[in-house]
């Protein structure tokens, strides 16, 4: 019998079904391929953080040396298994958070599964946002420009890191330069304009004076921060005062003062600068016209001199504006003298008095990759330095300045008017309301505080649009003249002369920010049935831990590191610091990381301001400008601040705006 054969059609769908199977199973195979290897890798990296663990506790007895201490891998080599040279450059970074100690290998940032290349291709892959081979202070770099309208859908410069997002300015072979995008707090300069003695410098970086370094030392992963290349020589400029449709001051006579520098200051971390401010529109240094990708309708330090004249020859410094001066929204440099639109700017905001917003600034390495995002404000670049945490990690292991939900399901039903935070406008949700961490204590604990203001509040504590509060209100019924009118805390002469109104009364409890007094914000934030305690669920009430809240006083021209200082010397309301009281919940601290005006709302702080028991200090809704008001004025918001105990664990989300942690016990 004869057989019977394939014929080629046959062949051929034999072919092609095995071409199919194989397109099919060639992915899938090469994923598990990819899988394992990954795994593998992560298991080396598991070791070697192991190896420096036996390390250190071995060798240092489990005490830093410095926070964070850095081991070379070369100090490791002997404890690893199949180490090898690409390992030479590597190190292990050893952190204490609260009271546990981490370790992290930095070898993991160039985990070639967990990168999608690094940030300076990312950045100056947007063609139409980067000048290519700029001359800036002696360097060639390329910088980044851009409009404000551009700036939060169609630039790609942003990033999240350490628990902030920042812009990038500029980038080079040796460096990636990027400004935080917001200020994150708002202080004086410092006595003068100088920079190297300025209390900006010292409370960004760690100049090894006490209480200096809130910012610096809160950041994570700082082996990837470089010295910075930050100009303070002044600037030839001609000023020129517009009312219509044109900018105010800042046109460069002379390019040598941005193409070169004679005064550099090397600190890790700095401010922007005026050259920061005159390439970010075009890219250009001809002129500044306002409009940039930079401005933020903030009031705002820069670390550039101005001399106005002999009167003020060493007290002025550039800042970025808020009001619209110019026809462009304002955010410019002023402090220059004269008068437009009826807004003097003489010698308002000379270095030691108000508090302005503080944006910092920073150079990280040139290499670092990126692991996630396409670098818009909604999607910024996460960068592969970034701390992953899984579910079942200690919430105090996480960095300053992550998101966390809260739930106040208890929260008054009313219609919640949408948050603008950072930027994002943020539809309420009482069950997940986002905090942020603005301190890990050392005991574990987490400092918290609330991304917006309390909205809505009930119509016998709020004022005004149902959101500002007075932080202290007494009407003196017995008053013989009823000239203030302000039992209802509207007449417009209620603030002035009158008899035991604005008063904290210290005699009757503990301080001025008084949780026990029926008339106090502390009241209402803690001990009031229709207050913001009740506005929490019992769970979340069941995270909180009672606090010694320290109660600083502020002042005009004072160092913020006063805030820290403990000393009761004095008469009330002369001295500066009003002792503290054990409560819940607490306020915003002067000089405290995040207490800057993100919101461009006013609100308050828990600290009384210096010299009078009738004023409190605050962030103004004038950009962030901080000062001392009346207790009873009706024009700041109440933003919570909480301690969280340290038992809590992250169950999901990665601690950014957009995909907070949430938490459980």
């Amino acid at each position: 019998m004869k057989e019977k054969g394939f014929t080629l059609i046959e062949l051929l769908a034999v072919i092609v079904i095995l071409a199919v199977i194989a397109l099919i199973a060639t992915p899938m195979i090469m994923g598990v391929i990819d899988e394992a290897r990954e795994g593998a890798l992560e298991r080396t990296f598991d070791n070697i953080e192991h190896a420096a663990e036996l390390y250190f506790f071995n060798k240092y007895e489990g005490k830093l040396e410095q926070d964070p201490m850095i081991i070379p891998m070369l100090e490791l080599k002997d404890m690893v298994k199949n180490y090898n040279s690409d390992m030479d450059s590597e190190s292990v970074v050893v952190e204490e958070k609260g009271d546990i100690i981490s370790f992290y290998y930095t070898g993991r940032d160039n985990n070639p599964y967990k990168t999608i290349g690094t940030l300076k291709d990312k950045i100056e892959a947007d063609t139409n946002h980067i000048k290519m081979n700029v001359v800036v202070n002696g360097e060639t770099v390329n910088k980044v420009y851009g409009t404000k309208s551009e700036k939060d859908s169609v630039m790609k410069n942003y990033v999240w890191y350490s628990g902030n997002l920042w812009q990038v300015l500029e980038t080079s072979d040796n460096y990636i330069k990027m400004v935080l995008a917001h200020s994150i707090t708002s202080i004086a300069y410092g006595s003068t304009s100088d920079w190297n003695t300025s209390w900006v410098r010292k409370w960004l970086n760690d100049t090894g004076e006490e209480y200096s370094g809130i910012f610096y030392n809160g950041l994570d992963r700082q082996d990837i921060i470089l010295d910075g290349n930050f100009c303070l020589d002044e600037v030839e400029v001609t000023t020129e005062l517009k009312t219509n449709n044109a900018y105010v001051v800042t046109v460069p006579t002379s390019s040598t003062k941005i193409t070169s520098c004679s005064n550099v200051a090397t600190d890790k971390i700095g401010l922007l600068t005026f050259e920061d401010y005159v390439y970010a529109n075009t890219g250009n240094s001809a002129t500044y016209t306002g409009g940039s990708f930079l401005d933020e309708d903030e009031l705002m330090w820069t670390m550039t001199k101005y001399t106005k004249n002999s009167t003020y020859p060493t007290t002025l410094v550039w800042t970025q504006f808020y009001d619209n001066l110019d026809s462009k929204s304002g955010n410019l440099m002023v402090d220059t003298g004269g008068t437009v639109n009826s807004v003097t700017k003489s010698s308002t905001f000379r270095t030691n008095t108000y508090g302005l917003g503080v944006r910092p600034v920073i150079y990280i390495k040139s290499d670092v990759n990126v692991r996630d995002g396409n670098g818009t404000k909604k999607d910024p670049f996460i960068l592969s330095v970034n701390q992953e945490y899984t579910k079942d990690t200690a919430l105090n292991q996480v960095t300053i300045g992550e998101y966390i939900y809260l739930d106040e399901g208890n929260a008054p039903s009313g219609n919640h008017a949408s948050a603008i935070v950072n930027g994002y406008g943020i539809t309420y949700n009482k069950n997940k309301v986002q905090y942020r961490v603005i301190d890990i204590l050392n005991d574990g604990n987490i400092k918290v505080e609330r991304a917006d203001i309390l909205r809505e509040l009930d119509s016998n504590v709020s004022i005004r649009n149902n959101i500002f509060v007075p932080f202290y209100y007494k009407w003196d019924s017995s008053s013989t003249s009823n000239t203030c009118g302000c039992e209802n805390g509207t007449g417009s002469t209620c603030y002035w002369n009158c008899n035991n109104h604005n008063y904290f009364q210290p005699t009757s409890g503990s301080g001025s920010y008084a949780y026990t007094e029926g008339e106090n914000l502390g009241y209402y934030l803690n001990n009031a049935s229709n207050g913001y305690y009740n506005w929490l669920s019992d769970t979340t009430k069941s995270y909180i831990k009672e606090y010694n809240w320290n109660l600083p006083v502020t002042a005009h021209g004072n160092d913020y590191s006063d805030m820290y200082r403990y000393t009761t010397e004095g008469n009330y309301p002369s001295r500066k610091n009003d002792g503290s009281v054990t409560a819940k919940i607490g306020l915003p601290t002067y000089g405290e990381r995040y207490s800057g005006n993100d919101l461009n709302i006013a609100y308050w702080y828990i600290n009384r301001w210096y010299g009078s028991s009738s004023s409190v200090g605050h962030v103004h809704d004038y950009g962030g400008l901080a000062n001392g008001s009346s207790a009873s004025y009706t024009w700041s918001g109440v933003r919570p601040v909480i301690i969280l105990n340290s038992n809590i664990v992250i169950t999901s989300g990665d601690g950014t705006m957009s995909n907070p942690y949430s938490i459980s016990n």
